[in-house]
């Protein structure tokens, strides 16, 4: 696969460029692994302010990004501008499985980050291939997100991470949240590293990950688990394991044996 091409259309270029500089992501822009254009619309204004907004007809709070200047943006990276995505929040929901499903494209992506009141309907229905949002909140801008759905793809790409196995093994990647993490040293504070990541035996540490993958997902994002026939049986299968460990490493985990308890219950009287 050939080097990714992201496109960038702000009227703050700086905010972008300066946010993927750094950690893994900057790595993979600075190697030239991705491609990163960042075109300012204020480039293609004719009056002396390079004014990019105005008011809206029919009244109303806010200013209306023009539409004239964002489609001369687009327009101004010819064949690499690929597929239009205008950040909004009636756009499809971004997800890992979006983030995947696009790192595995070798389409140019070009992010249209909106400011003031929204930009005009007409640029959209002419220039716009799809509509993302990030989340049910208001931002100033599409720049946070578009920063976001960058950051998410281009670390899933081969060798980024630095790790071909690495992204198959992050929460999400499995639908499931992940077993927490714990490094040196042995015991923080009163709190153990709990024993099984210390047994050296990997198909026990591997169990012992997804018994806390799944419990935590089903504790604390149920919603992930919602039409997966096999959830029951996983869980019934690690509950019992995971009762068995000490108040404290069940305290490190972030979990409590009565919480544990009743869903063990919970599950039996539903699965008898």
């Amino acid at each position: 696969m050939g080097k990714r091409q992201f496109n960038v259309i702000t009227i703050f270029p700086d905010m972008i460029r300066g946010a993927l500089k750094e950690g893994l992501v900057g790595q993979a822009f600075h190697s030239g692994k991705v491609v990163l254009d960042v075109v300012n619309p204020r480039s293609f204004t004719q009056d002396v302010h390079q004014s990019v907004d105005d008011r809206p007809f029919g009244g109303g709070d806010g200013m209306v990004f023009l539409a004239e200047p964002l489609r001369q943006a687009v327009e101004s990276l010819g064949e690499k501008r690929g597929r239009v995505v205008y950040l909004s929040p009636q756009g499809r929901v971004w997800s890992d499985s979006l983030a995947r499903e696009w790192a595995q494209s070798s389409e140019p992506i070009t992010l249209v980050c909106g400011r003031y009141g929204g930009v005009d309907q007409r640029f959209i229905e002419t220039l716009v291939d799809e509509e993302i949002s990030i989340g049910d909140y208001v931002l100033s801008g599409g720049e946070l997100g578009a920063l976001v759905l960058i950051d998410s793809v281009v670390r899933l790409l081969p060798e980024v991470l630095g790790n071909a196995d690495s992204p198959d093994k992050e929460s999400f990647a499995e639908g499931l949240l992940e077993c927490p993490l714990f490094s040196r040293p042995r015991e923080f504070g009163e709190l153990p590293v709990p024993e099984a990541l210390l047994s050296g035996h990997h198909g026990r540490i591997e169990e012992f990950r997804q018994d806390v993958a799944w419990v935590q997902t089903q504790l604390f994002r149920p919603d992930l688990l919602a039409g997966r026939g096999e959830a029951a049986g996983k869980l019934l299968q690690a509950l019992p394991r995971l009762l068995n460990l000490s108040e404290k490493e069940l305290k490190s985990l972030g979990l409590e044996r009565t919480q544990l308890a009743d869903l063990l219950e919970h599950l039996e009287n539903q699965n008898p």
